[in-house]
């Protein structure tokens, strides 16, 4: 009996190293339109899909928060059934910092970035997104946030507060997903060093029933 939990043990503690992840999905719930009110969602999986929508009765920004839990690959992407769909997303650090944005991603018209979580940066991050709005593209006299910033007409940032004139009517999903999602390796050292105590304390205890 002894020897089965044992290896019980054992078992655990291999698959708590393995970190295999697991998609955690959230629905996106109201209010979330501003960064000081983002909707927190969990990522203990290791994967994280959002799913929500821009509806015309509210056509706000939808922001989400998240904790990164290492340095390395932060990746999100958007998608939506509708092929009308046109959305633009933004990346916050945990000082409220904006430190990526997107336009179009690869497959279209749905914005998806990547982002380098620098070493020792690990913390809260957040998500903006929203529909691309026409009217903010370049800077005027009357428009002072625009996507272009530096007269290009070309997307460079993302303009929190633009979805009500965005693009909307439309379901989306958002995945959040990388290395960046899972714990660092000494988190799980702490379970292997656990390993060696709970086989002295066996040893211990056959000793003690000789």
């Amino acid at each position: 009996m002894r020897k089965k939990c044992l290896v019980g043990a054992v078992v655990v503690v291999s698959a708590l190293a393995v970190g295999t992840p697991s998609a955690i999905a959230a629905t996106e719930t109201e209010p979330n339109s501003t960064l000081a009110n983002a909707q927190f969602v969990a990522t203990t999986g290791g994967i994280v899909v959002i799913e929500g929508s821009r509806s015309f009765a509210d056509p706000s920004d939808d922001f989400f928060s998240f904790n990164v839990l290492a340095a390395g690959v932060l990746s999100i992407s958007s998608a939506s059934p509708d092929g009308a769909a046109d959305s633009i997303l933004g990346l916050y650090d945990p000082a409220g910092m904006l430190v990526a944005s997107n336009d179009d991603g690869p497959g279209g018209s749905m914005s998806a970035l990547s982002f380098n979580v620098p070493s020792g940066m690990a913390g809260r991050y957040s998500i903006g997104f929203s529909g691309y709005n026409p009217g903010l593209l370049a800077c005027t006299a009357v428009v002072t946030s625009c996507y272009d910033t530096n007269s290009d007409f070309v997307f460079d940032t993302f303009v929190p507060g633009g979805g009500a004139g965005g693009s909307t009517g439309w379901d989306y999903q958002i995945n959040v997903s990388g290395i960046a999602l899972v714990p660092e390796p000494g988190v799980y050292l702490m379970f292997g060093l656990g390993l060696p105590l709970l086989l002295g304390l066996q040893r211990k205890k056959r000793k003690s029933a000789t």
